[in-house]
């Protein structure tokens, strides 16, 4: 395949087998949506997926299909990845938008309560590290294969939606360098980290949050589902000599 822009976006993902973690909503539908535009062939792994059926055929090209993952149990994880291998056979891409969290202020440390402290670092973080375990015999048979991590900017500034999803998100960010040498020169790893979306999440933060985090921004606006998408995919097929950093996708949050 040439290695023109052209060429890469044309082609890079027909055909290409994806998982997506999380690709329910939010960023994960958009990575989805044009994934699929582009000709790939995605699972989007979620808590509300069917069933693990390990007869069911695997998505055609320009198809998705839902199966069922749940990052907070280890158990559920192993069989994903099990249905994964007999269906799937192989895997080029996993994206990991998946994860949860709530709104909790920074200095509330007594609203932040142990099942909130278990449920974010899991599902951002510790069951993330579980799938990449148990997915990577599948991206070593893959063909370009590459991992993308969503992270956040929470994980520079330190301000977030709560002190767990700070540190889990920070967690990733390691994670994700360490993983970039760990697998290399076979699989690439990256992050993209974008602040708070124009996302209902966010708006539902209230417009005191919307103004401050736009006031804060050196761009004057919330970044975009389909702009943390367009990341992605630039990461997986465009930035084939890049490995090991995290993306900012925050209007300038970060600085």
């Amino acid at each position: 395949m040439s290695d023109t822009l052209s060429a890469l976006l044309s082609t890079g993902f027909e055909g290409a087998i994806a998982i997506v973690a999380g690709g329910a909503g939010g960023v994960g539908a958009a990575v989805v949506s044009q994934l699929t535009a582009h000709g790939a062939r995605v699972v989007v792994a979620s808590r509300s997926g069917d069933a693990l059926d390990p007869a069911r055929a695997a998505p055609a090209c320009g198809e998705a299909i839902t199966a069922a993952l749940d990052l907070t149990d280890p158990a559920s994880i192993r069989a994903f990845a099990d249905w994964a291998g007999a269906v799937l056979g192989r895997l080029d891409l996993l994206v990991n938008s998946a994860g949860v969290t709530r709104s909790v202020p920074l200095g509330r440390l007594d609203q932040l309560d142990d099942a909130l402290i278990d449920l974010v670092m899991t599902s951002n973080a510790s069951g993330v590290i579980r799938l990449i375990r148990d997915l990577q015999p599948l991206l070593d048979r893959g063909e370009q294969p590459c991992i993308v991590n969503i992270s956040s900017v929470a994980a520079r500034t330190g301000v977030g939606s709560n002190i767990a999803y700070v540190g889990a998100k920070a967690a990733m960010d390691a994670v994700t360098r360490a993983l970039a040498k760990a697998l290399a020169p076979r699989i690439r790893v990256l992050g993209i980290a974008p602040s708070a979306l124009d996302t209902p999440f966010a708006k539902g933060r209230g417009q005191d949050f919307i103004d401050r985090t736009v006031a804060a921004t050196p761009l004057g606006r919330l970044a975009t589902t389909t702009e943390v998408a367009n990341a992605v995919l630039c990461a997986a097929r465009l930035l084939t000599a890049t490995t090991g950093i995290v993306i900012a996708v925050d209007g300038g949050r970060h600085l």
